[in-house]
């Protein structure tokens, strides 16, 4: 099954002459660029997504031609149709939202965001410990800087062991960096 081109197409033309802003259109397809936290981050800029969401063999050819969204894949997998993908989408941009998490801070320090681009560290709750396995001594210290420096290096270590391809990108992002402020 194929989405037809004119119904696609005059729908699109017809929701984005509903408001000044004509939004910026994305077609869900495995054809897309890869979502990656700084695609979410360029998406939360726009003012108005449309979100174009294929199902099972997807649009016909003419509607990439005639509309030329921003074509993005949220992975390497098969979906029966672009609705779940859509909502990843929402969900992700929507908590760069200012005033939709409540504390704008945490944003900057979920996986995959800022600058450093690490997983997360490991999260606790009480009890302090359970079944032989306890809350790290720092994190109940109540020194801020002792427990700041356990994070960076938890998320570090755990990037390396975890996720090898996000940490050999962010060495090679580095190396870039150091490489441009040297001048060379």
């Amino acid at each position: 099954m194929v989405l037809k081109v004119e119904p696609v197409v005059e729908c699109v033309e017809a929701v984005r002459s509903l408001a000044s802003e004509p939004g910026h259109l994305v077609m869900l397809t495995p054809h897309g660029r890869k979502l990656e936290q700084s695609v979410v981050e360029e998406l939360a800029t726009k003012k108005r997504l449309i979100l174009l969401c294929g199902r099972y063999e997807g649009f016909d050819e003419r509607v990439r031609q005639i509309l030329t969204p921003d074509e993005i894949s949220i992975g390497d997998y098969i979906l029966g149709g672009g609705e779940v993908a859509a909502m990843v989408i929402v969900d992700a941009v929507a908590r760069l939202v200012p005033g939709v998490l409540g504390d704008e801070e945490s944003n900057r320090q979920d996986s995959f965001s800022g600058q450093r681009r690490l997983l997360e560290f490991s999260q606790y709750t009480r009890p302090r410990e359970y079944r032989g396995l306890s809350v790290p001594d720092v994190l109940i210290s109540g020194n801020h800087r002792q427990i700041a420096d356990w994070r960076d290096r938890e998320s570090a270590l755990k990037t390396q062991q975890q996720r090898a391809d996000l940490w050999a990108n962010k060495q090679t992002r580095s190396q870039d960096i150091n490489n441009e402020t040297k001048g060379t």
